[in-house]
């Protein structure tokens, strides 16, 4: 047997590959898979956590949960199975180190749930209305083997007929998407009116077999409206496994425009997602990795400290007032131990890219570097084209 050598360090390669895509559930997933191979074999190579999750899998405990959840998923959302299936066949790799993604800290602590915990994280979201337009800004912080192992998927679902019949309908939306993810669980659009952003938050106690959060966002993008959204969220009968909050902007056909913080955590007592929604009308909303609303008890570590220092951070700014003003307080690196922008050599948690929605010239703009002082590598148009659909509700 030849020797694997391993990948030399890239450092932060400012590319952004971008794969419009239009089919059914798996041959999207598919071809996402066949074309992004070989960084999708990348990441799972060196993604220290998947090799965690695969311990945790070879155990009962670690299996049950592993079975249950899939289980639960078949049932809830078989045609996002086949689109995990499609990414895995696409791109030659056992599916069922694509699911353990999926499924994340819920099977990564199922044997050891307890305070502290290895949680970390960066993202920071900010978002405010003009008298004109309105902008979503958010720095996506990821576990620094993520860096350069991203694509945005643009997709234009068309469900089989056997998928309608389970459920499905027809999506339009784009998603930055980390390799081997499905979409939905970073920043994006759909055509029906939605720009949002994801935070991750890290509840203490999670539900194994419950619905993993990125199928919870997975199914946002097929959302036709915020009421839509709530009900996605809430996941009526099952509930969410762990946790996150979505920053959303809702555009109806008339325009008008609605910004939204929904943050998610298991219900241990009932079979729905803990849902807590806010609508900012005058403040800007400001939301890193820490619930800010519903009274849960978190973890404690380095998740919680950064997102304390991140907020305290963003709140000595002004508050902002123009795109401008959200693309300097992403960039701030001011903190000593945690960064708003996290470029530091030594962070576990790095800033993979910045977004800045701009939703009067209707772009989203992708930054590798700090969006103050660079040029957004990939600018994308944002389209509302199901806005003047019936299916509107």
């Amino acid at each position: 047997m030849g020797t694997t050598l391993a990948e030399k360090p890239l450092g932060r390669r400012r590319a952004v590959p971008v794969i419009y895509l239009q089919g059914s559930h798996y041959d999207v997933g598919f071809d996402v898979g066949r074309n992004f191979a070989s960084i999708i074999k990348s990441f799972i190579s060196s993604y220290g956590n998947l090799r965690d999750f695969e311990k945790e899998y070879k155990t009962d405990v670690g299996r049950d949960a592993y079975t249950m959840t899939l289980a639960n998923m078949k049932k809830r959302f078989p045609y996002y199975i086949k689109e995990i299936q499609g990414v895995a066949d696409g791109a030659n790799v056992p599916f069922h180190q694509l699911f353990l993604l999926q499924m994340d800290d819920i099977i990564g602590t199922i044997n050891d749930n307890h305070i502290p915990r290895n949680d970390t994280g960066g993202c920071s979201s900010l978002a405010i209305k003009t008298p004109c337009s309105a902008v979503l800004g958010h720095t996506e912080d990821a576990f620094s083997e993520t860096l350069n192992h991203f694509y945005i998927m643009s997709a234009h679902i068309i469900p089989t007929e056997e998928d309608r019949e389970l459920g499905a309908i027809e999506e339009r939306f784009a998603s930055l998407c980390y390799a081997g993810h499905m979409p939905g669980y970073t920043m994006g659009y759909n055509e029906n009116g939605l720009v949002f952003s994801i935070n991750t938050l890290s509840p203490l106690v999670l539900k194994p077999g419950n619905t993993p959060r990125t199928f919870i966002t997975r199914a946002l993008l097929a959302s036709k409206s915020y009421a839509d959204a709530e009900r996605i969220l809430r996941d009526e009968g099952l509930g969410i496994a762990n946790g996150f909050s979505i920053n959303m902007i809702w555009t109806n056909r008339d325009g008008e425009k609605k910004i939204y913080n929904a943050e998610v955590a298991p219900d241990l007592k009932d079979d729905r997602s803990m849902l807590n929604i806010h609508n900012y009308v005058d403040e800007p909303l400001v939301h890193t990795n820490i619930y800010q609303r519903i009274p849960i008890k978190e973890v404690i570590g380095p998740i919680i400290d950064s997102s304390t220092s991140r907020l305290k951070v963003i709140h000595s700014h002004v508050p902002p007032q123009c795109k401008k003003d959200v693309k300097d307080i992403l960039s701030d690196t001011t903190g000593t131990d945690f960064q708003v922008f996290q470029d530091k050599k030594d962070s576990i948690i790095k800033t993979i890219a910045a977004g800045v929605f701009d939703l009067d010239k209707m772009t989203w703009s992708i930054f590798i570097n700090k969006p103050n002082i660079s040029e957004p590598v990939a600018i994308l148009p944002i389209r509302f084209s199901m806005l003047d659909s019936a299916n509107q509700q």
